[in-house]
């Protein structure tokens, strides 16, 4: 059993109003918390020192973008040598082109999340950076046909409906759809920890922090990118993640996977070009919970089958953050190289 001693219920509570507006003020905070800023500061601090909590800032796949764009992705199985695991995914996890990496059960023992700008870009990647590792005795793809939902829309359960109401942010309000100008070097900026200020983010670009304020929003509140708030699963309860692969008549295929995209337990719902045609990544309290959540699917979605699971054990990293065996943020490898910034 994992601790669970690194989080009360402040604490709790602190990171799920961050789930739902990563950027809003500790002042604002402190009204619907009913706590000081300078100690939800404080608590802050300490949860992103401990690696108990941490922002990712994302660019998300759309085939808008021109030049630096991810149209391709994919769940790959790797098949390891015996007593080899361990290396291979330190191997993995320094390379920008795998975005998240899961130690799984069953006959493969690493599930890896990797985007390219094409399938054929990807096939290679997998060839070179993936299949060439020692250590690696095989692999498996299953590209994505459509991505119904990702972690960033996974929710804590701390706060009240209400708490909720106030603190929620309304979505994306900047019209931008593609990134232009220097967005792609505040998302780089902004990717290990979506609440850099601005006159950090002014360092880093070289401009006044006044203009780094405003290319900060704009990528924040774009429609080309994602930020969301992560927390270490284990510590905060989530004892189990596993993996359900789905075969759902295609006549249904959408409306049950917007269903299930919409179930709490959820941080992937995406069709996949497989055996399966539906893939669904889930966190949950215990083990035996799993045989709930695949009952009430069994109820809810008649004809559809659930043809293999696999539970994860351990995370390796998650969208360029690094993370340890107890499921704390240990470091991170930019998602975005230097070398596409051009």
């Amino acid at each position: 059993m994992h601790d669970s001693a690194g989080l009360d219920e402040t604490d709790l509570a602190l990171v799920h109003a961050l789930q739902l507006n990563p950027r809003v003020s500790w002042a604002s905070l402190a009204a619907v918390l009913d706590v000081d800023a300078s100690t939800l500061t404080r608590r802050w601090s300490r949860l992103e020192r401990e690696g108990l909590a941490w922002f990712s800032c994302y660019p998300l796949g759309t085939k808008e973008w021109t030049g630096h764009h991810w149209e391709a992705g994919a769940l790959v199985e790797v098949e390891c040598v015996p007593g080899r695991r361990s290396a291979v995914m330190a191997e993995l996890a320094g390379n920008a082109f795998v975005w998240n990496i899961d130690a799984t059960s069953g006959s493969r023992d690493l599930m890896l999340t990797v985007l390219a700008a094409s399938i054929v870009e990807l096939d290679e990647q997998v060839l070179g950076a993936v299949a060439a590792i020692p250590g690696v005795r095989a692999t498996r793809t299953h590209f994505f046909r459509s991505v119904i939902r990702d972690g960033s829309g996974w929710r804590l359960d701390a706060l009240s409906p209400a708490q909720q109401q106030v603190v929620r942010t309304e979505g994306p309000v900047s019209p931008a759809t593609r990134p232009a100008g220097r967005d792609l070097e505040v998302l780089r900026l902004l990717g290990p920890d979506a609440r850099i200020s601005a006159a950090r983010v002014a360092a880093g670009l070289g401009c006044s922090p006044a203009t780094a304020g405003r290319l900060i929003r704009r990528v924040v509140e774009s429609r080309f990118a994602a930020v969301r708030c992560e927390v270490a699963h284990f510590v905060a309860g989530w004892q189990v993640a596993a993996t359900l692969w789905l075969d759902v008549p295609q006549r249904d295929l959408q409306g049950v996977a917007r269903a299930i995209s919409r179930l709490p337990e959820i941080r992937l719902c995406a069709t996949v070009g497989s055996e399966a045609n539906l893939v669904a990544q889930v966190w949950l309290h215990r083990l035996e919970h799993l045989d709930r959540f695949e009952a009430l699917l069994a109820a809810r979605f008649v004809g559809t089958r659930v043809l293999d699971r696999w539970v994860t054990p351990q995370f390796g990293k998650r969208l360029g953050h690094l993370i340890g065996q107890d499921g704390r943020r240990t470091g991170y490898v930019p998602v975005i190289a230097e070398s596409t910034l051009g």
